[in-house]
């Protein structure tokens, strides 16, 4: 009722009935939302979230031997396909062709 008011006030446009009641009814859901969290459901989810643990221990992966962290900077990158692997390994070998000295160079003439 009270943002009603306040959109009388400004001179905008009344809220449609339509508008109004699914604006009703996202409050009235929120209110329940708020209600719903007290401490002894708080109490309750952890209890669950603990006992969910439990149950699902045999099925976790011991991880002593990994250094686990949120972002590695990409320390851990995945292996390269055998192409970029091929093109690596080309261009490894173009570019520790020995070079000549400048001595041994022979640089063509260009035609114009």
């Amino acid at each position: 009722m009270a943002v009603a008011i306040k959109i009388e006030k400004r001179g905008l446009a009344r809220e449609s009935h339509k508008t109004k009641r699914v604006r009703e009814k996202l409050q009235k859901r929120l209110e329940e939302q708020e209600r719903a969290i007290t401490p002894h459901a708080i109490e309750q989810k952890t209890i669950e979230i603990h006992r969910w643990i439990a149950r699902h221990a045999p099925y976790r992966v011991v991880l002593r031997s990994k250094n686990i962290s949120l972002f590695d900077e990409n320390q851990n990158t995945a292996r390269l396909s055998r192409r970029v692997e091929a093109i690596a390994q080309k261009l490894q070998q173009q570019l520790t062709l020995p070079s000549k000295d400048l001595k041994e160079r022979h640089i063509q003439k260009q035609s114009r």
